[in-house]
């Protein structure tokens, strides 16, 4: 059994489980930070075709003005260029 005295310590460290945590939490942050940027861009997207271009607004614009955003979005972080 591993021993605590003399200020020595044999337990196994919280560190690596404490970075995994935080190396998640991160990753989860940026998956969402990613689908709220595709948002705002495919809110900006269906007002230009809706006040703009005079396009009918609907549900099918919506998700088609927040798909091209999100497509952008993957085409600018992973350019083949």
């Amino acid at each position: 059994m591993p021993s605590r005295a003399g200020g020595s310590s044999t337990w196994p460290s919280d560190e690596p489980a404490a970075s995994a945590v935080s190396n998640l939490v991160a990753e989860i942050l940026l998956r969402l930070s990613k689908a709220a940027a595709a948002a705002l861009l495919g809110a900006l997207v269906y007002w230009l075709a809706t006040a703009l271009f005079g396009a009918v607004g609907s549900v099918e614009l919506a998700l088609l003005a927040w798909l091209a955003a999100a497509a952008f979005i993957l085409l600018v972080e992973e350019s083949p260029i």
